[in-house]
């Protein structure tokens, strides 16, 4: 059964998907953590101070960005994650915000730079991120070369492993076709046995 373009891609999507979703948000849960921990270590100096003050007069909100680059080479020549990890809270809090407007009316939500508590803890993040990024990719090619070399499901059936068997298309269910009856064969007329005795008489008469 041909599959076509569209259906491959979101085949290969699902596979995708639920291959790596749950790590990914396990991933997620961390960079929060980070980012929630990096805000409290920021904030545990001047934390009395803040204590002090009445609350409109000390910024408060919902999210709280710290910028994370990291480069596994020794020297620090390309940076292989650059993101943003985010931790927000139900209700507002004190959190640093932009104390320049720009051309925005809204106040934005500044990037924080990462407590140097945490470096350590935040290296082994990112490495765990490069190698779930690298092996999430080496999948998708093998994916994508797969499905465009064949597009067959029978064929994708005879080159995955049968754990991705299920996000392929049901075969369709063949028809068992009843066998034509055999035609009958209507033996040829037997010559009658008269024949040569009519005609060896016919040749007598004629003499």
């Amino acid at each position: 059964m041909r599959i076509g373009d569209y259906d491959l891609r979101n085949i290969r999507s699902k596979i995708l998907d639920d291959l790596y979703r749950k790590s990914e948000d396990k991933l997620k849960e961390r960079k929060t953590a980070i980012a929630k921990r990096s805000r409290e270590l920021y904030l545990e100096p001047i934390q009395y101070l803040l204590d002090q003050l009445p609350a409109e007069m000390v910024c408060h909100d919902n999210e709280y960005l710290v910028r994370v680059k990291y480069t596994p080479n020794d020297d620090k020549t390309e940076i292989m994650v650059d993101e943003k990890w985010e931790y927000k809270s139900d209700q507002p809090i004190i959190n640093p915000q932009s104390h320049t407007r720009g051309g925005s009316y809204y106040s934005s939500t500044p990037e924080n730079v990462l407590h140097k508590n945490l470096y350590e803890i935040a290296g082994e993040l990112c490495k765990d991120i490069l190698d779930l990024r690298i092996e999430k990719e080496r999948m998708s090619n093998y994916l994508t070369k797969t499905t465009e070399k064949y597009t067959g499901s029978l064929q994708l059936r005879k080159v995955w492993e049968p754990s991705l068997h299920k996000y392929l298309p049901k075969e369709p269910v063949k028809v068992s076709r009843p066998k034509p009856a055999k035609k009958i064969v209507t033996p040829d007329p037997t010559t009658p046995i008269f024949l040569k005795d009519r005609m060896t008489t016919n040749l007598l008469e004629g003499e």
